[in-house]
């Protein structure tokens, strides 16, 4: 063999790092191909993660805002709930009134009302006093609360007699209750001669917590009456139960809602009939304002920081 045969041969070494250099090549290759497609992956993860996060943003940036907008309606359908209530003072010279109401919510379903009807003899001058508790909460019981004082308000262009007066609201609330199945709790009292010696109470109930009588001696009195609630048509079926009392003057009269009976402290016990009563009988007597803020102080020491469950109502009377 010559030299120039000899040289010009196939190097096996040459050839197996020519093919370790081309195996290397495809390998990094594909590798730069697994890191461009695992870069392009990642990249669109990243702005897919961007997309959803600006998604969540904008979600929560619309639920702020319709809670706010749900909020700033709340408060104002409060206010405008709270416009349909007379003043808590009534400004009548001859009979000392007080009423007070407390939502546990936004919107709630109790209410007080009253109504003066004046005679051309002013000792047959008649005041009419009412507590009044729609079930339900939020918008439709404060929807059936409006409705509820509405016709209240009318009926006192009737001459009705307290009983008569509960039956044709019972049928006169009907068309508004039946379709949610509610019903308006009211306790409706009546106070005649108030500038007599011995004024007179005349009191119905409809499913409410009947009215309390507190004398100048410190002695109280329950005036146990019961009846169902209006918006049943059961009232108007049955009839309503009406009692009178004689009073003194100096005496007082207090209505309220369940909400201050049910009402509950941070261990979840009620404040009950037996503590309202004991703060009736340990109130003072000299106005009808000092009651209610005794009434509400009492209630509020026993509470303490527990949220309220119901809305609570009170109205003090003093003859």
């Amino acid at each position: 063999m010559s030299l120039d045969q000899s040289s010009s041969a196939p190097n096996p070494l040459s050839r197996d790092l020519s093919h370790q250099f081309q195996a290397t090549d495809a390998a990094l290759e594909a590798s730069h191909q697994q890191v461009f497609a695992l870069r392009k992956q990642l990249a669109h993860e990243i702005s897919e993660r961007q997309r959803i996060e600006q998604a969540l943003r904008d979600s929560e940036d619309r639920h702020r805002l319709m809670v706010d907008r749900w909020h700033s309606d709340l408060v104002l359908a409060r206010e405008i709930q709270q416009s349909l209530l007379p003043p808590p003072i009534p400004k009548w010279p001859d009979l000392e009134v007080v009423c007070y109401t407390q939502p546990a919510f936004e919107v709630g379903g109790d209410f007080y009302a009253y109504h003066a009807s004046r005679q051309a003899r002013v000792l047959l001058n008649k005041y009419s006093l009412a507590v009044g508790d729609v079930s339900g909460k939020g918008v439709s019981a404060a929807l059936l609360m409006a409705t509820s004082l509405s016709q209240f308000d009318a009926s006192m262009s009737l001459k009705l007699t307290p009983t008569a007066r509960l039956a044709y609201l019972d049928e006169a609330l009907l068309p508004y209750t039946k379709p949610r199945r509610q019903n308006c709790a009211l306790c409706y009292v009546e106070l005649v001669g108030v500038n007599t010696v011995r004024p007179v109470l005349k009191a119905v109930n409809a499913g409410c917590i009947p009215p309390y009588l507190k004398h100048l001696d410190g002695s109280i009195e329950w005036a146990g009456i019961g009846g169902f609630a209006l918006g049943q048509g059961l009232g108007a079926q049955v009839g309503y139960q009406e009692i009178s009392h004689l009073l003194s003057r100096g005496d007082m009269i207090i209505l309220t809602s369940d909400g201050l009976i049910e009402a509950s402290n941070l261990t979840s016990d009620m404040y009950g009939f037996e503590r309202f009563e004991q703060a009736i009988r340990t109130g003072p007597t000299t106005s009808a304002q000092a009651m209610l803020d005794h009434l509400k102080a009492d209630l509020t020491a026993y509470v303490g920081e527990a949220e309220p469950h119901d809305d609570i109502t009170i109205v003090v009377a003093q003859v």
